[in-house]
């Protein structure tokens, strides 16, 4: 059963190892990016298995701490599977656009990005996308996904 208990418990690191490689505070290299994202594969796999062998465990012997890492071990079967990302820095959607001259809240020194479509032109101050991380928008007939 210490065994069981130590899988869900990794198990459960593994799905919250990729939410804390997106804070703001943590340097982000190309590994523990590449890790960040095994640890979510790995996160899938170990919560399926765990919940397999947990059900053939409670059948076999009920007992209520089986049953109880057998809920977790649904739970994070179902996490493991949601792109979490999505729920954190979910896109801003329907971004009112006005002309410059009726944009008060920004300053000279703002860094923005610009786009320039067929004579169009849009700017997203990165004060906003770093909020958002992206905004779905369209210039013209383009969708566009700034990002930041």
């Amino acid at each position: 059963m210490n065994l069981l208990l130590g899988l869900t418990l990794l198990n459960v690191a593994l799905i919250v190892a990729p939410l804390l490689v997106a804070l703001p505070p943590v340097r982000q290299t190309p590994g523990l990016l590449a890790a960040a994202r095994a640890a979510g594969n790995l996160a899938r796999l170990l919560s399926a298995a765990l919940t397999v062998i947990l059900a053939i465990l409670l059948w076999r012997t009920p007992a209520a701490g089986t049953l109880a890492l057998l809920v977790l071990a649904i739970l994070s079967t179902v996490l493991s599977r949601i792109n979490l990302m999505e729920w954190v820095f979910a896109g801003a959607h329907g971004a009112r656009t006005v002309p410059i001259g009726e944009l008060h809240d920004i300053d000279d020194s703002d860094m923005v990005i610009g786009v320039v479509i067929e004579g169009q032109s849009r700017a997203y101050p990165v004060r906003y996308l770093a909020y958002h991380h992206m905004v779905n928008d369209r210039l013209g007939a383009a969708e566009l996904l700034p990002t930041y």
